[in-house]
């Protein structure tokens, strides 16, 4: 299993909306990825190991798909209206990782 990790890093003064994050977007990847995205989350950064200071990052969502193969397949096609709806809810540019997952509990 593979795990795709979208991390938008925190920037002051940095547009995000949360809610279309969580409530349009993410829906809209997992309408179009379909079976193929078997589950996903969505976190909101509150603040770095120091109490008090400002979170790393500022939003992230993590998706999981059986293999690489399978994540470009139902992504793939569908990248440039996933892609294209990022400047409704940022004007981030996210920082992507693909990682398999070693342990899940």
């Amino acid at each position: 299993m593979i795990k795709v990790s979208v991390l938008y890093p925190y920037q002051e003064g940095a547009r995000f909306d949360h809610d279309y994050y969580r409530d349009k977007h993410m829906t809209l990847l997992k309408a179009r990825m379909g079976d193929a995205c078997l589950k996903y989350s969505v976190d909101k950064g509150l603040g770095g190991a120091t109490p008090g200071s400002k979170p790393l990052y500022l939003a992230m969502c993590h998706f999981y798909c059986e293999s690489v193969e399978a994540f470009q397949n139902s992504f793939g096609p569908h990248a440039a209206e996933i892609n294209g709806d990022i400047v409704n809810y940022t004007d981030l540019t996210p920082v992507i990782q693909i990682s398999e997952v070693q342990v899940e509990v």
